[in-house]
């Protein structure tokens, strides 16, 4: 009855090792966008997003200035690299103060920062 048992617990065993080698390849690795692909991606376009429901439009220009618009008010600060994302000091608008995020490439012309804000860049 022993031997039963053992190989129950074996191919258990090698079912559920199979199962977790099946799921991490399922999900695939999220990769943070490099200083040189956000400079390349994201600096200097314009970026489409909703925030709290509301269209916005915010712009990294490449002089170090950042804005943001909203459909009833507006922003603007400056941003700075930040390893591998960006820092930007609102100055004034409806988000003063500093925020640090990274980016994720989702595919065509599409990302996600790290507070989760989905956002395409236009073309």
């Amino acid at each position: 009855m022993s031997t039963f048992r053992n190989r129950v617990a074996f191919i258990g065993l090698v079912l559920y090792a199979t199962l977790v080698a099946v799921v991490s390849t399922m999900a695939g690795p999220t990769t943070t966008l490099t200083k040189e692909q956000i400079s390349r991606e994201i600096i200097g376009k314009t970026l489409d997003a909703k925030r709290m429901g509301l269209p916005v439009t915010i712009l990294y220009k490449n002089d170090g200035a950042v804005t943001m618009k909203f459909p009833i008010m507006s922003g603007s600060g400056t941003w700075s690299y930040n390893g591998n994302g960006i820092c930007m000091l609102l100055t004034n608008g409806p988000r003063k103060g500093r925020t640090c995020v990274t980016f994720e490439h989702l595919g065509g012309n599409k990302y996600r920062n790290s507070e989760g804000i989905y956002f395409t860049v236009r073309k």
